[in-house]
């Protein structure tokens, strides 16, 4: 059984991790709820560590308050995330980094208009 942290609109899905679930071709065609409603990968560390901590995502972590800090998380900048960030093209800690200091409606601003994870 998976816990909802939140129930986003549907063109505001953020991941734990930063990634940006309502761009992704899975979500878009109904194959994947968005990983705050039924994670594709039910033992994610990093969604667990966020439930663990009571956070929707670890822009939220006051382990992580400098700008470069997320790089030192393991649960989230590891060889998988890595990976998926150079198949995908994605900046999961860029893009936390963007919503931790500008906010939530910035960030939405940057994924609708990029179109990026």
């Amino acid at each position: 059984m998976t816990v909802a942290l939140s129930s986003p609109p549907k063109d505001a899905h953020v991941a734990a991790c930063g990634l940006f679930c309502s761009n992704c071709g899975r979500f878009k065609k109904g194959k994947c709820e968005g990983c705050q409603i039924a994670p594709a990968w039910a033992s994610c560390p990093v969604r667990a560590c966020c439930a663990e901590r009571r956070i929707t995502t670890c822009a939220e972590c006051t382990a992580f308050a400098a700008p470069g800090d997320f790089h030192d998380c393991k649960k989230l900048n590891n060889f998988i995330a890595k990976v998926f960030a150079f198949v995908f093209g994605s900046d999961r800690l860029g893009s936390l980094v963007l919503l931790r200091d500008k906010g939530m409606a910035a960030y939405l601003a940057e994924k609708h208009r990029t179109g990026k994870h």
